[in-house]
């Protein structure tokens, strides 16, 4: 119940729900978040039993800032407390055991693997799909030997085309993009980020048959997922991880 995967992906990974946890209010009940107020005490509980349920070690999970940007961080080598505080909104691991993490309450997370150990964990808000934050951290994988041909990626639950409701400012920025963008005559333009992510990946170079789009709405699913849009401030979080090796 904790968690949603992808069957596409050849590494061990996840995206948790709300579910399952021991929080109360408006972060019942999973909440892994402690950036909007949750107890510290509820929030490595529950992260404690996502780690159980994903089969990863806690300790060896990296998270970053996140800012809706464009930074890739590599973190083999360093530790948690080295990373905390490093802004970057893409994270890649080839360490065999190491985790690596970011949470979300709407905006899109991809978790990439290449099959041979590499992969890679994307908070991609509106933001950050502007800015092609999915194909920084597939040109980073490639980087250190990953090839195009073995890549497997996964975008998990996040706010839908059917909910997203955007300015006509927002939309602009992704009119470039086929499907990104639909209009009706009676309602402001909608904004379907997985889909723009997709279509970022393809013109880098995947195959369809590479990425697998098959998640719910959070906005949609109240009882499965937090949902930024529909709640407001201080809610809970998912994360979404994959590990390496």
């Amino acid at each position: 119940m904790r968690l949603v995967r992808s069957p596409l992906l050849p590494a061990v990974h996840g995206f948790s729900t709300r579910q399952g946890g021991v929080s109360t209010g408006r972060y019942a009940s999973l909440n892994v978040g402690a950036r909007w107020g949750d107890t510290e005490g509820n929030v490595q509980e529950n992260r404690r039993r996502l780690a159980s349920d994903g089969g990863f070690a806690l300790q060896q999970l990296i998270c970053a800032r996140q800012v809706h940007g464009a930074t890739l961080l590599r973190i083999d080598g360093r530790s948690a407390e080295e990373l905390a505080n490093r802004e970057a909104d893409a994270l890649i691991a080839t360490d065999p055991g190491r985790a690596v993490g970011v949470y979300t309450a709407d905006c899109v997370p991809l978790l990439m693997a290449d099959g041979r150990g590499r992969v890679a964990a994307v908070h991609a808000g509106w933001r950050g799909t502007v800015a092609r934050i999915a194909v920084a951290a597939l040109e980073g994988l490639l980087e250190i030997g990953a090839h195009k041909r073995d890549f497997r990626v996964a975008l998990g639950p996040a706010i839908g085309p059917c909910c997203f409701e955007v300015g006509e400012e927002v939309a602009a920025q992704f009119e470039h993009l086929p499907g990104a963008v639909a209009r009706s005559p009676s309602a402001r333009p909608h904004v379907d980020l997985r889909r723009a992510n997709l279509e970022l990946l393809l013109g880098a170079g995947l195959s369809r048959e590479q990425i697998d789009l098959a998640a719910p709405c959070t906005m949609c699913e109240r009882e499965r997922f937090f949902s930024f849009r529909r709640d407001g401030g201080q809610i809970g979080q998912m994360l979404s991880f994959i590990v390496a090796g």
